[in-house]
């Protein structure tokens, strides 16, 4: 049996000459959810960057994203268990026994106190295995996985068995609403943090104290500029159009939308309120809510549409609200991509100061900003913005200026191509 050493590790270094080989592990690739993950890989090829995907799931939604159809063929999934996945594990076991051991171990570190994912990291802790022994034989030089979740766990496996370094990139889900010391321990397991905004930093830097501060950068998620255009001349609409673009879950503060609208309805206002909510989650409860309120001819509630159709309708609509608050589970939003791509286009927009929202939304600048859960609050910002067409205007074009100057994945790409290369310089031991 071969010693436990660096000789598994793929060859050292990256020259300026060749292209930096990077893995991304994503619970599931393509998802419909996780569109500006697409794009940042898009874009990331433009900067030297051989990217390979592995997708722990296989894909759940027809929709796919221009980008992410550009990707699939990049794309590696593995069956729970093969004799590829079988021959995997007998290679590590055999050649680097103590690696082995030891990524199993703190698979179970980090998840024995969520027995929900610790038992589901152990159906894929041979799916990971076998990624990376895929990734070996790539010569990989550094992995990459979004999420403190089952693909940062699975990209760990990966670091502990291959010696590269391994970046993680944490969002809302995952970082705020799982058991927090597991949450600590899969963020300091990791060569190196990105983030999307300064809140997140600090409270990981606050969770994790030994993750340095240098070791936390922040880059923000973006979107295409060129490819997000306000209209040419927006429609004259009567009533005003307001659009609300979000899964029916609690964090998004669908409910506070429906009541706000409601109560602007019996102050005699004309509008019109469309909620993208897809289909499950609860939307149930919302339907009941608009019936209850008896709104259901002004308020409606419509299903998932891809970004296309996302888009068609922001150009069509008045005003865009998200009400987010920080759910009882403690999930919360980022700073959600719907906020970046209705300002991209010009409408004007209102939310609220969960997170690092407010580094988007600059309340009076480039949008409106009220207290979560507060109905009234939220009526009477959507009743300014009804009320007075140049403040629509004025909001509408300094949130495009915003998103293109801070929140442009042509921008973000580029940084994370330069953070990738700087962290796979460090190898680990």
């Amino acid at each position: 049996m071969a010693s436990d050493s660096a000789g598994d590790r793929p060859a050292e270094g990256t020259s300026a000459q060749s292209p930096l080989k990077v893995a991304y592990v994503l619970h599931r690739f393509p998802y419909l959810t996780e569109t500006f993950i697409a794009r940042e890989m898009h874009w990331i090829r433009e900067h030297g960057v051989d990217l390979t995907i592995f997708s722990l799931m296989p894909p759940k939604h027809t929709f796919r994203s221009r980008q992410a159809e550009d990707l699939v063929a990049l794309g590696r999934y593995s069956p729970v268990f093969s004799w590829r996945v079988a021959r995997s594990q007998l290679h590590f076991l055999t050649r680097t026994p103590l690696r082995y051991l030891r990524a199993f171990g703190r698979l179970i570190w980090q998840t024995y106190r969520e027995p929900k994912v610790l038992l589901l990291m152990m159906s894929l802790f041979p799916k990971s295995v076998y990624f990376a022994h895929e990734m070996k034989s790539l010569g990989i030089d550094h992995i990459h996985a979004h999420f403190v979740w089952i693909e940062g766990i699975a990209a760990g496996v990966a670091k502990d068995l291959l010696g590269v370094t391994f970046s993680i990139h944490p969002h809302a889900f995952g970082l705020f609403s799982r058991n927090q010391r597991d949450v600590r321990h899969e963020l300091e397991n990791a060569s190196h943090v990105v983030t999307i905004s300064e809140y997140h930093r600090r409270y990981i830097g606050d969770l994790a104290p030994q993750v340095t501060p240098g070791g936390i950068d922040v880059v923000h998620c973006g979107i295409e500029p060129d490819r997000v255009q306000p209209p040419d001349r927006r429609p004259t609409n009567v009533p005003l159009r307001i659009l609300a673009v979000g899964r029916a879950v609690e964090k998004k503060g669908h409910e506070y939308l429906i009541a706000a609208c409601a109560e602007l309805l019996a102050r005699g206002r004309s509008l019109r309120c469309d909620l993208v909510v897809g289909r499950g989650g609860r939307r149930e409860q919302l339907e009941a809510q608009i019936a209850r309120l008896g709104v259901s001819e002004a308020i409606t509630l419509l299903d998932t549409r891809d970004e296309d159709g996302i888009f068609e309708l922001l150009r069509e609509v008045d005003i865009f609200a998200l009400p987010c608050v920080v759910a009882e589970s403690g999930d919360r939003d980022g700073i959600p991509v719907s906020l970046m791509e209705a300002m991209a286009c010009e409408v004007p927009v209102v939310s609220t100061p969960v997170t690092g929202i407010p580094e988007l939304v600059v309340d009076g600048k480039t949008g409106l900003i009220v207290p979560e859960r507060d109905v009234t609050a939220l009526a009477d910002a959507l009743d300014r913005l009804l009320a007075d067409e140049e403040l629509r205007t004025h909001l509408g074009t300094q949130g495009r200026v915003k998103v293109l100057e801070e929140f442009n994945v042509q921008v973000s790409a580029t940084r994370m191509a330069e953070i990738f290369r700087t962290v796979s310089r460090e190898r680990v031991g």
